[in-house]
């Protein structure tokens, strides 16, 4: 792992220039999430969907460690495919935009709401819960777009052949506890996150189309010879 790093901070230094211009690109997620405090505010009529999973799942305060690590995750992997792999950094930085464009959308047209619950003691854990309620409104969580980032890098991650699988599995693993945290922090319902799952694997197939087709064509290749 120590290595690993070592490589990556040092392939981004020997081509800084480039990599820099990429990521000054994720300015344009800055930019529409300005969208998003515009709309995370009480307009008229909100919808409440809780589902049956939703009473069974019971708050967690330690939850919000996964919950917040969602920028951490999100801010690696950006920088690791902005330093080896401009066009999957391209295409990954396309499908964040187009799917928070999609859930803005949405927003709008069927904004929802989730009740908080009371957050109790002075630790860490609860001051971070109440941090992130004052800062985030309880408006707009259909789809999740916490959920609609961890799924789509996790894809990204799990599909590229050039990564090892020891550190896929580390991908899903934080990437399934992220999901896990919105559902326990109380900030989204079970629907919030299945609608950002099945929008993530749509904004990955949407920008790997190409590369899909053209494995589904092998497969089917290798059937036939079989």
């Amino acid at each position: 792992m120590r290595d690993r790093l070592k490589n990556l901070f040092l392939q981004a230094y020997r081509d800084y220039k480039n990599v820099t211009l990429r990521l000054l690109l994720l300015s344009s997620i800055g930019v529409q999430s300005k969208i998003y405090v515009l709309l995370n505010n009480y307009r008229g009529k909100v919808y409440h969907i809780q589902s049956p999973i939703d009473i069974l799942i019971p708050f967690n305060k330690y939850f919000i460690v996964p919950y917040i690590y969602w920028y951490i995750y999100l801010g690696f992997v950006f920088f690791y495919y902005a330093v080896y792999d401009e066009k999957k950094y391209y295409k990954l930085l396309a499908g964040v935009n187009l799917g928070m464009m999609i859930c803005f959308v949405i927003y709008y047209f069927y904004p929802t709401y989730v009740p908080r619950p009371q957050v109790y003691g002075d630790d860490i854990f609860a001051n971070m819960v109440r941090f992130i309620y004052e800062r985030d409104n309880p408006y707009n969580c259909f789809p999740s777009i916490h959920v609609l980032d961890s799924v789509l890098f996790a894809v990204y991650i799990n599909r590229d052949e050039t990564i090892d699988v020891k550190y896929k599995l580390y991908s899903t693993v934080i990437s399934f506890s992220i999901v896990l945290s919105t559902l326990y922090v109380k900030q989204h319902y079970f629907y919030d996150a299945v609608s950002a799952a099945i929008l993530a694997y749509t904004m990955y197939v949407v920008f790997n189309y190409k590369e899909i087709v053209e494995f589904f064509k092998k497969r089917v290749l290798v059937y036939i010879k079989e």
